[in-house]
């Protein structure tokens, strides 16, 4: 009788631990209507330029439909609109991956990539300038730019 305690356990033991094992971190489910309305929610925000609670809602709606190429550009430009342009570039093109045909977001990666290189050229040159002003450049350098290297 004893042994077949011991196995009992075991087996109850080992259900157990597998049924925990197998349990995976479920995406949150949103159904269409509320996908939509948490999309009008995020437009809406947008309008009176509350990007936080518009990236809010759009995150919701990208964890229920990762597909949804519509929310995932209305988040890059949310977050083009709160200075977070590495995010933003990411999910420009992410959205551009889920729907290539879509005009409106092949327009939005243009302008992005467009606004984003020349924002890259500011910083570099911002920094050329920082570094210059810290390690200004000696004398016998300065008298070379001055006479065209001569």
């Amino acid at each position: 009788m004893f042994p077949k305690k011991i196995w009992l356990i075991a087996v109850i033991a080992a259900l157990f631990m597998t049924a925990c094992g197998s349990e995976t971190k479920k995406k949150p489910k949103l159904d269409r209507s509320l996908i939509g309305a948490e999309m009008e929610f995020g437009r809406r925000a947008a309008e009176f330029d509350l990007w936080r609670e518009a990236i809010f809602r759009w995150e919701k709606v990208v964890q229920a439909d990762p597909q949804n190429a519509a929310a995932t550009n209305n988040l890059a430009i949310a977050y083009e609109s709160v200075g977070d342009y590495e995010r933003a570039k990411d999910l420009y093109e992410k959205a551009r991956d889920l729907d290539e045909d879509s005009r409106e977001i092949r327009k939005n990666y243009k302008r992005f990539v467009s606004f984003y290189k020349r924002h890259q050229r500011q910083i570099e040159r911002e920094e050329r300038a920082e570094e210059r002003r810290k390690n200004p450049p000696s004398e016998e350098e300065e008298s070379k730019n001055e006479t065209g290297g001569l």
